[in-house]
């Protein structure tokens, strides 16, 4: 490695590139490959060269094609991110809050939902076209009965804690909303329902499987009642006894804090 090499050696292979004759760009770069591998497998040496010299001359090749490979990488990147399918993929994590077994995530923007365009050729949609197009999006914070289009099964309150063996707390009080029924989901989850007139009150109360919702809205913080409460998709999400309560308020006028801390303040395992 440390002894001068005659440059007659390399005679040959001089005479022979300069003399050969190729057509295209093809050959000439096989020639240049072949080079390049006996340079770097240590078959030839370029001249003169010591040990250390080959080895900084082969470190600087590799962080030169490490270079070249992040820089493409990030052209290629960045070229895909300006196109309009990946401006409506990308998402980012703004927060993440935890209530109970319930994770609120908070993103920058929300993914596109796309469907189906199908043509029709009349005013009615036949069944084969609604069969393509599928029914409506459906918010995954919809209770699972409305989701089936399933009326629920009448319970009392006391009825679903015996079928779940779950005893959880419920408001003695809903300002002026009445009860109406009690429907399991799951093995974890009751929803208590509550209506006055048209106007509903489903209470969702949980324990033990991990439930999670998502928002691009601010989520809001609030103490009332000595609990943290969470404000997000307009869902009210609170922590009691081991229980995650989340109560979605169908009505003209969401309950103020005062009324949201009674009802706190009114849960119970009581009978009523």
């Amino acid at each position: 490695m440390t002894e001068k090499q005659d440059l007659g050696e390399f005679q040959k292979v001089t005479d022979l590139l300069e003399n050969a004759e190729v057509d295209g760009r093809e050959h000439k770069d096989r020639i240049y490959k072949r080079l390049k591998f006996k340079l770097e497998a240590g078959t030839i040496h370029k001249f003169d060269a010591k040990q250390e010299e080959v080895g900084i001359l082969m470190r600087k090749q590799k962080w030169k094609t490490i270079t070249v490979s992040a820089v493409a990488v990030v052209v290629l990147c960045g070229a895909f991110s300006t196109t309009s399918f990946a401006q409506g993929m990308i998402q980012s994590i703004l927060a993440r809050f935890q209530v109970g077994n319930m994770e609120i995530t908070q993103y920058d923007r929300e993914l596109p939902v796309e469907r189906p365009v199908v043509e029709k050729n009349s005013a009615s949609v036949t069944q084969k076209e609604e069969a393509a197009v599928g029914p409506a999006p459906v918010s995954p914070d919809t209770p699972e009965h409305a989701r089936r289009g399933v009326a629920p099964k009448k319970l009392t309150v006391e009825e679903a804690r015996s079928a779940l063996d779950m005893d959880f707390p419920a408001p003695g009080w809903m300002a002026d909303y009445q009860y109406v029924n009690s429907v399991i989901h799951g093995d974890k989850m009751v929803e208590v329902q509550y209506a006055k007139g048209d106007e509903v009150i489903s209470l969702l109360i949980s324990t033990g499987s991990k439930n999670g919702i998502s928002t691009t809205d601010q989520v809001k913080i609030k103490t009332i009642s000595g609990h943290e409460v969470y404000f997000a998709n307009g869902i009210v999400i609170w922590e009691h006894e081991g229980f995650t309560y989340e109560m979605y308020q169908m009505a003209e006028k969401d309950f103020d804090d005062e009324t949201i801390g009674k009802i706190m303040d009114s849960l119970s395992t009581e009978s009523k």
